[in-house]
């Protein structure tokens, strides 16, 4: 399929160009998750932030115990965050990116001076926030492909806050929005050197 082509989008109107029988793949849990989107979304919709959607999400839920897995480079931002949970009336367990202090060497990764000799740990992140007992687990800024594991290893719902990209104040939309930063979107990236 390729709907990001589409012009009619028939679909949002109950005309789908493929019809499918989805209703199957939607257990109890992902009913509940899908219910209370919907309730913040017909309630609230374009008058709150992402975050306190996110809060509103998770009452409807009745989550008491939010995790927070956040990279190191937004700590600053993960200590804020955390504190504005706190003050939403939640109870709050977070995990930094560099727990458990993996070396690049240790999992065969390249090193450069510039990124430091330690691996993120996204696994482990999951792993203790589930473990901690976290009923809705909250992403900010982890890298591209470490989101990717930590929402694989999580076995608690997952959502995210903030998505990291250095080059535009984590704001990747800004790449498609800003004609600017646009037309430069295909250039070929120069690599760094060691």
């Amino acid at each position: 399929m390729r709907c990001h082509d589409c012009d009619e989008k028939s679909c949002s109107q109950g005309n789908p160009c493929r019809p499918t029988d989805s209703l199957p793949l939607y257990g109890d849990e992902e009913r509940q998750v899908m219910a209370a989107a919907a309730e913040v979304e017909t309630l609230y919709y374009g008058d709150l932030n992402r975050f306190q959607e996110i809060c509103e999400f998770a009452r409807r839920l009745k989550v008491t115990r939010i995790g927070l897995a956040f990279c190191l480079g937004l700590a600053d931002e993960a200590r804020l965050f955390g504190q504005a949970f706190e003050a939403a009336g939640f109870e709050i367990r977070s995990v930094c990116c560099k727990v458990g202090g993996l070396t690049k060497e240790e999992m065969g990764m390249p090193r450069r001076p510039w990124v430091g000799p330690l691996s993120c740990n996204p696994a482990e992140q999951a792993r203790i926030l589930d473990g901690e007992g976290c009923g809705l687990l909250v992403v900010i800024g982890l890298c591209v492909g470490h989101d990717t594991v930590f929402y694989r290893h999580a076995k608690a719902p997952v959502t995210t806050l903030v998505t990291k990209d250095r080059r535009l104040g984590h704001n990747p939309v800004a790449a498609v929005s800003c004609p600017y930063i646009r037309k430069r979107l295909n250039e070929a990236p120069r690599e760094r050197q060691a």
